[in-house]
């Protein structure tokens, strides 16, 4: 892997310098004992500690290198966010307005069930259900306690506050600067490039995404209503290399929402990195989820909730920036 190449290499420059010696290297775990020579090494300096040190901070563990490479970099640019009225279900919230995003990587899939419990088991986080003793909690599925077989389905039952959590513990952990995408950024990789009401186009079928199938878009054939969430890289990726940008789970965003915010913004002319009213009472969602109708997963489409609400179609996906 990439990642773990650069590491190595920087390691064994390191260790060809003399920065890790037989003395070092029992500070410091594997990989680095892969360089280790029979040859004693001089006393370090405290600027070959301090040198010492950083490498080794960088060396970070399997999951999070298997974390890191499921984000993908994401080229900033203008684009026109909202619908036009002559959309099919298109809201009054939606008023397009020219909006233009910095460079950002942001993860292929939404957080699945697997990673949540790594972190609730490193850290013994109690989620918002938990604190108001809720029987349904992040464990939990559309029905029931979730099976092993789930584990790769996007966890639900999360607040707006747990995501955040799990973002400052992915962030103090990696030393990367995780987040939740604003809604200008979520929107902006949800289109992938499209100016159409999906990045599949004029239609979303459920061959192409987990959503309540009886409820088809704009007079095209019904589909299949699953009833459940799905794996998260279930159909297939948009332009972007991302999955279930439509349906399956809503998801978290930093901002909150405010009705008329896109008036505000289109007013300003073009606006660079929108973060959201300055206030409000609810978070936004955004994507639709397994029981919405299509007209929900649109890449304009905007919902919002409380942010200590919870449920069994909303989750959340993180990005950082570069």
């Amino acid at each position: 892997m990439l990642i773990v190449g650069i590491i190595l290499i920087l390691l064994k420059h390191f260790a060809s310098h003399q920065y890790f010696g037989a003395r070092y290297h029992a500070k410091f775990a594997s990989p680095v004992a892969f360089y280790e020579t029979a040859v004693e090494a001089p006393a370090l300096t405290a600027k070959e500690v301090q040198a010492g040190e950083a490498v080794a901070a960088a060396v970070v563990d399997e999951e999070t290198v298997e974390l890191l490479v499921k984000f993908v970099p994401i080229r900033g640019g203008e684009f026109t966010m909202g619908s036009p009225v002559s959309e099919a279900n298109h809201q009054d919230d939606e008023t397009q307005h020219q909006v233009r995003v910095s460079d950002f990587s942001m993860s292929k899939y939404a957080v699945t069930v697997a990673e949540f419990k790594r972190f609730v088991d490193a850290t013994g986080y109690c989620t918002d259900a938990e604190k108001m003793s809720n029987t349904k909690n992040w464990r939990y599925g559309v029905s029931g306690l979730r099976p092993q077989s789930e584990e790769d389905h996007p966890v639900v039952y999360v607040s707006w506050n747990d995501a955040v959590a799990y973002a400052k513990w992915l962030s103090a952990k990696t030393g990367k600067h995780f987040r939740l995408p604003t809604e200008a950024e979520r929107e902006y990789a949800c289109r992938a490039g499209s100016r159409m009401p999906f990045d599949t186009e004029e239609n979303l079928t459920t061959n192409q995404a987990n959503f309540n199938g009886n409820y088809f878009y704009n007079d095209h054939p019904k589909g299949v209503y699953r009833q459940n969430t799905v794996a998260v890289n279930s159909f297939t990726p948009n332009a972007f290399g991302l999955y279930n940008m439509h349906g399956n789970v809503w998801e978290w965003c930093s901002d909150w929402y405010g009705k008329t915010y896109y008036e505000e913004c289109k007013a300003n002319g073009t606006v660079t990195n929108p973060a959201g009213p300055e206030s409000g009472a609810y978070r936004v969602i955004r994507g639709g989820g397994w029981d919405y109708f299509a007209e929900y997963c649109r890449s304009a489409c905007r919902n919002s909730r409380s942010s200590a609400s919870r449920n069994s179609h909303v989750g959340f996906r993180l990005i950082y920036c570069n």
